[in-house]
């Protein structure tokens, strides 16, 4: 990525390989005459040809000419036109186009740099991955599992490893760094099936294609459109235009479209909107149907390499991103992204040298072409999408207008000019009929069902093998083997379903995949979500779902790929299940938070602290702080020590700080208030009590009245000013006024750190974990959701607690790796008391 100056003589950018005075700090989008007349400046006095060449540039909605900023748009959405804020001096002009042919001659010197590390990158990628099956046979007629070898001398020396040839016709394994350096070639031992150009109908996909044709031969690659069925009508059109245009170039050049078997909007009435914590757009209509229309005839995946159009300089995310990814999405997936240190001006040089086709959208203004609505879009693509496309539109506006009002929004217009139904999944206001709750007894695991989908037993079968008699019409019991053990389980079919498993609830792993299938049985729609995920085809969801017992080896993948094994039960979750969480549990406080002061006291008469008269409590702060403890899982319902309170009681004095780190991340476990804050109000927000209410009502419409809500976040609100956790953990900043803004926490100790994977890993019934994990846009538990904790601050403690002599966990963190392994052994309570 170069950097970028004006060119005030031809109207456009130079490029440079250094910072000199004047380079923009952000890559500009041109400007066509389309986007102008969108925002009126015809109207308005302006003058400006309609031809083919931009005319200005866009910094974010600062337009600049030649140099200069002439004007600013402000305050758009999907009903308001933009305001025009001109400079002074500005209200008139006359633009001329910027000199496109002169601008590409003076930056083609950086494009040909930029273009052929690029083609160079793609070439040798497809040659390594391309060879693959012939270096599998050379290395195997060495008789040693060089693959094996490469992956445990990773292991032990921390090093990124290649397999290499030598001159005697064997082979070795080398540092990649030292095999780079010395020209060697790579082997690659990962069979591809298929090659992938992704197209999207964007700049970026557009610009990987045009350079696959010209580092591939065309019969080795193919392009795929994934079709998500609200797609932006002239993405779809542009979709056509590309296929002519190659086809001429390259007649043996094969383009496909992937689609999901039922339309965008089925699911939307299925499921409910997109939201910001749930997009579950991208996996079911783009991801799913693309790597299920590439399954082979046995109906296993195929392995793919896939060349897509990803960029650094999209988001914060993205510039992490290696440039050779594996099974970033799918297993048996390899991205690859040639231009992933492109900038966006750089995408449109290209565009612009090769004349290739370009997306109308973008001369309309849109930076990002995608989705006619999408929860991560901005009022102005509203603005932009309602104008343009109005027709293709109203179905979704329709559908939010239609739930909105059943929700009891009062402000309609506010609601979606804001795009506050982003704030919501939309599950609890489609009348979902399908639910199942878990009613434990003792060791037993037990859980009744209303409105179940898919047979118990159909997805029982991913767990592990079972037997099944019928016992009667309405009972069915069996026996079911999972690691070597064996469990007996009984399905009951009266008013409800009840699935009883014995004597299992000490085994956390199991106990976490059966809700899952339970799950999945409930709430399951043949979404395609977890057929991709299945490894050996025994998986397939259309008509219906069906699992192949012979071919399942019971992987759990398609169990383990979402939070609750299914992306459905997800959504109903986030929408239902926490309501119903919330009902009993976020008004228990009164208004009042934890203090420090009464925790101090607590730890020092911990057991006369309720009944004695020295707590310094009044009638109503009694249940309150109760209930904060036993949310922090100091206290017992009776109000008497847990093993973990007795455990704080006695370190806290020496340890103050490592307990109030325990006691937040249980209270973002158990408290439904402080996971609400925690998982909403990320780094950088500014806020106060009324805004923090109205977006809490804003997502729950009809569960709360306004009172509770308040009264909830003024406990929430106290707890952050009168005890550590606000100010240590950089909750709460104290910006002006009653305004409050939530930063970052600096430093945790090596304690909390384990502490909370831990009880991360219990939670989702796994001991492998990785950074990444953590800093996903949907994560909702976790390190970064409790504390807004850097990456770097996190890689800090995991090495600490790597070399610690009483490891509790082992991290692989050099050469890109972001592994982490738990302890089998250990529980969080136990890592606890080792570390201390």
């Amino acid at each position: 990525m170069y950097k970028i100056t004006w060119d005030k003589e031809t109207g456009g950018v130079l490029l440079h390989s250094r910072i000199v005075d004047g380079t923009l700090g952000i890559s500009p989008r041109p400007v066509f005459f389309e986007e102008l007349d969108l925002l009126h400046l015809n109207d308005l006095g302006w003058t400006y040809p309609h031809c083919e060449f931009p005319l200005l540039w866009a910094v974010n909605k600062q337009y600049w000419y030649r140099g200069e900023m002439v004007f600013e748009a402000k305050g758009a959405n999907i009903y308001d036109d933009a305001t025009i804020i001109f400079q002074p001096g500005k209200e008139r002009l006359a633009l001329e186009p910027v000199d496109v042919p002169m601008m590409l001659e003076r930056t083609k010197e950086y494009m040909f740099l930029l273009e052929s590390e690029a083609l160079e990158f793609i070439h040798e990628t497809y040659e390594q991955y391309a060879g693959a099956r012939k270096s599998v046979k050379n290395v195997a007629a060495n008789q040693l599992d060089y693959e094996a070898l490469a992956q445990r001398a990773e292991k032990r020396t921390k090093t990124k490893m290649a397999i290499v040839k030598e001159d005697c016709d064997s082979f070795d394994i080398v540092p990649l760094t030292e095999a780079e350096k010395q020209g060697k070639r790579i082997y690659q031992t990962t069979k591809i099936d298929r090659f992938l150009a992704s197209f999207s109908g964007g700049k970026d996909s557009q610009v990987v294609l045009d350079l696959c044709t010209r580092a591939i031969p065309s019969t080795d690659f193919e392009v795929i459109y994934s079709d998500t069925g609200y797609e932006l009508p002239p993405s779809l059109t542009l979709y056509d235009e590309v296929q002519r245009f190659y086809k001429e170039l390259y007649p043996d050049l094969k383009f496909s479209t992937a689609r999901n078997h039922e339309s965008v909007l089925n699911y939307w009435d299925k499921i409910g909107t997109p939201s910001e914590s749930l997009r579950w757009c991208c996996t079911i209509m783009k991801t799913s149907p693309l790597y299920r229309s590439l399954k082979k005839e046995d109906n296993k995946q195929s392995k793919v390499l896939t060349f897509e159009g990803v960029r650094a300089e999209e988001s914060v995310r993205r510039s992490n991103y290696e440039r050779i990814g594996k099974g970033v999405k799918h297993d048996t997936a390899i991205n690859a992204r040639p231009i992933l240190h492109w900038s966006t001006i750089e995408i449109f040089l290209y565009i612009f040298k090769y004349n290739l086709p370009i997306n109308p959208a973008y001369r309309l203004g849109k930076a990002r072409v995608g989705c006619l609505i999408c929860p991560y879009s901005s009022q102005w693509d509203d603005m932009i999408v309602n104008k343009c496309y109005k027709n293709a539109l109203h179905p979704f506006v329709s559908r939010i207008e239609k739930w909105a009002k059943e929700s009891g929004v009062k402000d309609l217009d506010n609601y979606i000019k804001e795009r506050k139904w982003k704030f919501r999944a939309s599950g609890n206001i489609l009348g979902k009929k399908s639910s199942f709750v878990v009613k434990s007894k003792s060791n037993d695991f037990i859980a009744e069902i209303n409105g179940l989908h898919i047979p118990i037993e159909e997805w029982l079968s991913t767990v592990g093998t079972f037997s099944l008699i019928e016992v009667d019409n309405a009972k069915k019991r069996g026996d079911l083997r999972f690691k070597n053990a064996i469990y007996s389980f009984e399905i009951e079919k009266k008013n409800k379903i009840t699935f009883t498993l014995y004597d299992a609830n000490t085994n956390i792993e199991l106990i976490g995949l059966i809700r899952r299938v339970l799950n999945k049985s409930t709430y399951c729609i043949s979404c395609e979500a977890c057929e991709v995920e299945c490894p050996t085809g025994a998986l397939s969801v259309i008509p219906q779902v069906k699992i192949d017992r012979n071919k399942c080896v019971h992987c759990h993948k398609c169990l383990t790929f979402h939070d609750k094994g299914c992306v459905v039960a997800t959504s109903v979750a986030t929408t239902t299940e926490s309501n119903m969480k919330a009902k009993t549990g976020i008004d228990r406080y009164n208004t009042f938070g934890l203090r420090e002061e009464w925790l101090d006291l607590f730890f020092s008469t911990p057991d006369d602290y309720f009944e004695g008269e020295n707590s310094g409590l009044g009638v109503k702060q009694k249940p309150a702080m109760a209930n904060w403890l036993k949310e922090a899982e100091i206290i017992n319902n009776d109000k008497s020590l847990t093993e973990l309170g007795k455990f704080l009681t006695e370190i806290y004095t020496d340890n103050a700080e490592t307990v109030w780190e325990i006691i937040w991340i249980n209270l973002v476990k158990n408290s439904f208030i402080c996971h609400w804050f925690a998982s909403h109000i990320k780094q950088g927000t500014v806020y106060n009590k009324k805004s923090l209410t109205e977006m809490f009502i804003d997502e729950y419409q009809s569960t709360y009245g306004k009172r509770t809500v308040e009264n909830a976040l003024s406990a929430l609100l106290g707890t952050f000013s009168y005890s550590p956790i606000g100010e240590r953990f950089g909750l709460y900043k104290d910006v002006e006024k009653t305004n409050a803004k939530r930063g970052v926490c600096q430093e945790l100790s090596d304690t909390a750190i384990a502490y909370s994977l831990y009880r991360y890993s219990e939670a989702r019934n796994t001991r492998s974990l990785t950074i990444s994990d953590f800093y996903r846009e949907d994560a909702q538990e976790g390190v970064n959701v409790e504390f807004q904790y850097t990456k770097d601050s996190f890689r800090k403690n995991l090495r600490n607690l790597n070399s610690a002599n009483n490891r509790v966990l082992v991290a692989e963190l050099n050469m890109g790796l972001d592994s982490i392994t738990l302890r089998d052994d250990l529980t969080s309570y136990a890592v606890l008391k080792q570390l201390l």
